[in-house]
């Protein structure tokens, strides 16, 4: 984004819009707030979680995304850090961020999910609709995923 389109101000205001939103994401789904959680996404969001050897589908579309996190891990004990994220903004309704992550997801006894812990990069693109900043699409470049019963 030039400096012609926002200034130093407006650009710190949108790094702090987005890094909540990202920490939002990670309250939401800790602390099973399913509703608030959609509110973090566009309404056409997408979502690719999968890895190597685990393919899991693209997933299409805000409510679609919620329910399958619902789905997966509401009966879990998950927690999720992300950290320093770095951010390039491509226009001033459009960013590219790029967040450490970790993540702990432990199954109760007896489901037929296995538990881990995981450690990796989210790569994202955030955009600004209305005034807000919107989780548009997101990935998951595992580096490292440990299982554990």
């Amino acid at each position: 984004m030039s400096q012609s389109t926002i200034t130093g101000l407006e650009r710190l205001l949108a790094l702090e819009s987005i890094r909540n939103t990202k920490a939002r994401y990670c309250r939401f789904i800790d602390t099973k707030q399913w509703d608030a959680l959609g509110g973090v996404f566009a309404p056409d969001a997408v979502a690719d979680f999968s890895t190597e050897g685990n393919p899991i589908p693209v997933l299409n579309g805000r409510d679609t995304i919620v329910q399958v996190f619902r789905d997966l891990v509401d009966v879990a004990v998950t927690v999720h850090h992300v950290h320093s994220a770095e951010v390039e903004f491509v226009s001033e309704n459009e960013a590219k961020v790029i967040s450490p992550m970790e993540d702990w997801v432990t199954f109760p006894e007896g489901n037929e999910n296995t538990s881990f812990h995981g450690f990796g990069h989210y790569h994202e693109t955030f955009v600004k609709i209305d005034g807000e900043w919107y989780i548009q699409h997101t990935s998951l470049k595992r580096l490292r995923l440990d299982m554990f019963e």
